[in-house]
């Protein structure tokens, strides 16, 4: 019970952290001169992503390298599956061309290369680095987009600029806490309960880190900025693919386990397929395809408790 109490107190903390976080994002947005995709791309993706990284990071250190990378690529396949189905059942989303020219195939590229990488079964420093500067052209490129903004844009003043640091720093101090109690206590519960590493890592680390991007994305919905829903969703993929996993090799090399080069990263490609195509076509996601997207999501869990596996050469 009492580990229970502080796995939960931990995702509460995530969600406060992150809340905290992105309400600082918008005035230093305003600051920087830049438009909301870009802000989405450069700041809240990164910022969502800090409870994966965090989870897998003390995963790994305490000797849980399959619940870290079961995080990374749980966490990855919840938020392309069920956060962006939820997003489209609530309100169909409109999708812009950046999204489908550029987010949608980066997505599914950090995905492949993840998957290419992960094959020999550990993911090496070299592996780190090759991840880390796949990141970088993608960075580059939102880099210059927002470049160009800040030349059309005039300055904004921001009132209370260093309460906002001290409040956004706040922040990251509460997202590093929760992720440390998520991984201290989870694993309490999952010997309890004679689960694997990598069954917690991609159930419920994946789905308590995903919290902060279906906040992010739901409430983007319900204010009608598509940009911002898909946009979230898509380099938050590409960010924790690419990075966090990077980053994650380069502290330690991570064994990859086998079900998740022969099951999940596969799935989690298909996802990035699969929605790269439905919003391709006629630059709507609708209701049918994301039930779609939610229907592979359970597919995703039903895997994970009944050890489907996809065969590969």
């Amino acid at each position: 019970m009492i580990a229970a109490l502080y796995f939960a107190a931990g995702i509460a903390l995530l969600w406060g952290g992150t809340e905290i976080v992105l309400r600082r994002v918008p005035k230093l947005a305003a600051w920087l001169r830049v438009s909301p995709l870009v802000v989405t791309v450069m700041i809240v993706a990164i910022m969502t992503s800090l409870p994966e990284f965090c989870v897998s990071l003390f995963a790994s250190l305490r000797g849980q390298p399959a619940a870290a990378m079961g995080n990374v690529v749980g966490s990855n396949f919840v938020t392309l599956t069920f956060v962006a189905g939820l997003c489209a059942l609530w309100r169909p989303i409109v999708v812009g061309p950046s999204l489908r020219d550029r987010e949608s195939s980066w997505m599914i590229l950090s995905a492949g290369l993840l998957m290419i990488l992960a094959m020999d079964g550990v993911l090496s420093r070299f592996d780190g680095l090759l991840l880390i500067a796949a990141y970088v052209p993608y960075f580059r490129a939102t880099l210059d987009d927002a470049r160009r903004q800040r030349q059309e844009v005039p300055a904004a003043g921001v009132p209370h600029p260093w309460l906002d640091i001290l409040l956004f720093a706040a922040g990251v101090g509460m997202v590093v806490l929760g992720a440390d109690w998520i991984v201290t206590h989870g694993s309490a519960m999952a010997r309890r309960l004679g689960m694997s590493d990598l069954l917690v890592g991609v159930t419920f680390y994946a789905f308590g880190t995903s919290l902060p991007e279906l906040a992010i994305a739901l409430g983007a919905v319900i204010r009608r900025q598509a940009d911002v829903t898909l946009g979230e969703i898509y380099a938050s993929n590409i960010f924790t693919g690419l990075v966090v996993a990077g980053g994650l090799s380069l502290v330690r090399p991570l064994p990859v386990e086998p079900l998740i080069v022969g099951r999940d990263l596969p799935l989690l490609i298909v996802a990035g397929v699969l929605l790269q195509m439905f919003v391709t076509t006629g630059g709507r996601f609708v209701r049918s395809e994301a039930i779609v997207m939610i229907g592979l999501f359970a597919l995703f869990l039903a895997a994970q408790f009944m050890g489907f596996q996809l065969s590969l050469p």
